[in-house]
């Protein structure tokens, strides 16, 4: 079984033109990004390379990382030294936003120092390039999963939806997430006499507001896409089960979860096609996006908050994001003028108001009135 979780997992690794060494051991995994001229960016090509290599490899099995930054022989010595440094640092900021500690992560940038291709015209353009060194724990390389939708699950069975993850201390789901919940969606239609319960975990602390808003999340999404509503519940549990003492971040990470428990279910299945379409219509609570009071100015950590889910926005691909501010504060002016500092930051991130846009709405009858924080939801739909 070992040999075959190898095997597996190093033909995927060669096909994306990776090394592995020592697999009796740690494996090692050199993987190689490249640049534009003069440019310290990473391309939308190789953000998706790192993602795809990522849901095959997750970042828990990873020991530690080396990465190299390198450029072309054009330009002087200093100027591409420190452009190789730039390269660097944009590849640990995009693998740390994936969950690599940077503790575990060793640098070097060498500049036009160490070519691994000729400087020649039509070759030099390889050498603007960061070298990754994965050290992978190869006892911990996943089994291949079997998708959520086709599990056969029986009354009493709990399982974690796997793959959910949110931005930090929302219950606003990643934008890779969205596979996950399409997988959830399918199993209920699957299984139509399907009953289930979803709940929230958090780790670290007391947070049952943002347990309960997670689980909040998934249980609206299935409603939305046409699950009655009599065959969900949901609830939040805050920290209170955790699986993992939290001795390390990869612990803490993997408390952060959730789980849908089987109420009750029975052996009929419907056929559905593998490629079934399933649109994606969500509705999620933003939190901690706080404002002085009577004012349109954000707070330090409302401002930090924002700049957190603009950050997934930005990188998210395909989907279409609304943010609805409810005028549950009995201020019509101060709830637009807050609206308008959220497109404006919106335009700051350079996220098209296409991509997201902002609406203003009156407060719907069963919500109570606040005397200073507006009630806001994100929609995202595709």
């Amino acid at each position: 079984m070992f040999m075959t979780k190898i095997l597996s997992f190093l033909i995927f690794l060669f096909s994306l033109n990776l090394s592995a060494q020592n697999a009796d051991k740690d494996s090692l995994l050199v993987f190689e990004l490249n640049f534009e001229l003069d440019s310290k960016r990473l391309t939308k090509n190789e953000k998706s390379r790192i993602d795809s290599l990522i849901k095959v490899m997750p970042i828990d099995i990873v020991r530690r990382a080396e990465i190299y930054g390198h450029t072309d022989s054009l330009a002087g010595i200093e100027y591409n030294r420190k452009l190789s440094k730039s390269r660097v640092i944009s590849v640990l900021r995009y693998l740390e936003k994936r969950g690599l500690d940077p503790l575990d992560v060793q640098t070097d940038y060498f500049g036009e120092e160490r070519p691994k291709y000729e400087n020649a015209p039509e070759t030099r353009y390889k050498n603007r390039r960061v070298e990754i060194h994965f050290y992978i724990a190869t006892a911990l390389i996943p089994e291949p999963d079997q998708k959520l939708s086709q599990l056969s699950l029986s009354k009493g069975d709990k399982i974690q939806i796997p793959n959910l993850n949110f931005v930090g201390n929302q219950p606003i789901p990643v934008w890779q997430s969205f596979e996950a919940l399409q997988e959830l969606l399918l199993l209920t239609k699957r299984n139509p006499d399907l009953k289930l319960e979803i709940q929230g975990h958090v780790c670290c602390s007391s947070n049952l507001e943002l347990s309960e808003q997670r689980a909040r999340m998934v249980y609206d999404f299935l409603i939305v896409n046409g699950v009655p509503k009599n065959r969900l519940t949901y609830r939040g549990l805050s920290n209170s089960r955790p699986l993992n003492k939290e001795r390390n971040p990869r612990e803490k990470a993997l408390n952060r979860r959730v789980e849908i428990l089987i109420l009750e279910n029975s052996d009929i299945r419907r056929n559905l096609e593998e490629d079934e379409n399933v649109s994606i219509d969500l509705r999620t609570r933003v939190l901690n996006v706080v404002f002085f009071p009577k004012s349109g100015r954000l707070l330090p950590s409302g401002d930090f908050m924002l700049n957190l889910i603009l950050e997934m926005i930005k990188e998210s691909k395909g989907l279409k994001y609304e943010f609805v501010v409810y005028d549950n504060i009995d201020d019509l002016k101060t709830s637009h003028v807050r609206a308008k500092l959220l497109k404006r930051n919106i335009a700051k991130a350079r996220i098209n108001s296409s991509t997201c846009n902002v609406t203003v709405k009156e407060r719907p009858n069963n919500m109570p009135i606040q005397e200073s924080q507006n009630y806001i939801i994100l929609k995202i739909t595709k």
